[in-house]
């Protein structure tokens, strides 16, 4: 199959990876984006280099084939959708009715016990799991109607599970279903710009893994508050259609990632919560992040691997290297990497 990456050049200058022997030598690769430079580690595959100025492709940490099959079908970027997401169709009365009724049919086909939570919001709270609820899987998975029940099963009987019998069926509000994490939504693990989009209206985020660094708080009611602020940027129609963009603010220190909670909000992201992830923005990353992302990027699936970024430098760098994403503007940059953008 053919290759992204063009043959690498001689070697750079070593750079400074998480421990000596992880580098076998540093390279630039052009991409259809541009070039980047990159450093290989012992068994050939790219690991971070986290040089300034520098906007990383970070490219799959693994060896099948789909990695390369992926590649071949989506090496061309669209300069209106960067992240090379599957485009929303038009949505007329037709689409949305036959889609919903096939919706309905094919969930009635589905096994009570891979629906038991379904079922069991039809009886509690037949108004949070209707067609206008069924609409937003629907736009999730644009409109591929098997994907958006099995997803919709999934969220159910997951919502059961990280709610519980009492909380899982009432509204997710402040007051419903987050009534027992009043100390959970205000640390700003994951905050939502509830005011501003991006350009092609989707919602924008922040998640702050320095958090997880707090032992006052459970993992059980931060992932509670991932899911209440997604929940929120769906209120939003466009949001609902086009997805979200996520800023990440990285751990200081490695010593408080929780990776069992990674995986959870992994999981969720990736077939659970009915939202389309365009993209995570990670934000002058600490050299470690190569580490945690051979753990994450196994688990996200092999399109939401190739829509993980990194920005470094001053904020004019950070700016320059967001603006061919629609972002490259201080009033779209967070407060805490020196921008305007501020977040509930």
């Amino acid at each position: 199959m053919k290759q992204l990456l063009t043959p690498p050049t001689p070697p750079l200058t070593p750079c400074t990876p998480p421990s000596p022997s992880d580098c076998k030598g540093c390279y630039v690769r052009s991409i259809c984006s541009g070039s980047y430079i990159s450093c290989d580690d012992q068994d050939g595959h790219v690991i971070l280099d986290q040089r300034p100025n520098i906007e990383l492709y970070v490219p799959s940490l693994g060896d099948d084939d789909d990695d390369d099959d992926y590649n071949d079908k989506h090496h061309v970027i669209d300069a209106n959708n960067i992240y090379k997401q599957s485009p929303t169709p038009k949505e007329t009365d037709t689409l949305i009715n036959e889609s919903l009724a096939r919706f309905n049919s094919i969930l009635d086909t589905i096994d009570v016990d891979e629906k038991h939570g379904y079922l069991m919001a039809k009886e509690k709270c037949p108004n949070l799991c209707d067609d206008t609820f069924k609409l937003i899987f629907l736009r999730c998975e644009v409109f591929n109607v098997e994907k958006s029940v099995r997803r919709f099963a999934k969220y159910w009987n997951t919502r059961l599970e990280v709610f519980g019998d009492e909380l899982a069926f009432l509204p997710m509000t402040l007051d419903g279903a987050m009534q027992n994490e009043v100390n959970a939504v205000p640390l700003k693990y994951l905050q939502l710009a509830e005011d501003t989009t991006d350009p092609y209206g989707r919602a924008l985020l922040l998640f702050d893994f320095n958090i997880e660094g707090d032992n006052t708080i459970s993992s059980e009611s931060l992932l509670r508050a991932v899911w209440y602020q997604v929940h929120q940027a769906l209120i939003k129609e466009s949001v609902q259609k086009q997805g979200v963009v996520v800023y990440v603010r990285c751990l200081d220190s490695m010593t408080d990632w929780r990776p069992s909670l990674s995986k959870q909000i992994v999981q969720a992201g990736r077939g659970i919560l009915p939202v389309r992830f365009a993209g995570m923005h990670f934000m002058n990353p600490p050299t470690f992040l190569s580490i945690i992302m051979r753990f994450v990027k196994p688990l996200v699936g092999k399109e939401l691997r190739y829509r993980f970024y990194t920005h470094s430098g001053s904020v004019d760098n950070l700016l320059e290297s967001l603006e061919k994403f629609g972002l490259g503007s201080s009033n779209l940059l967070p407060i805490p990497f020196g921008g305007n953008l501020e977040f509930a």
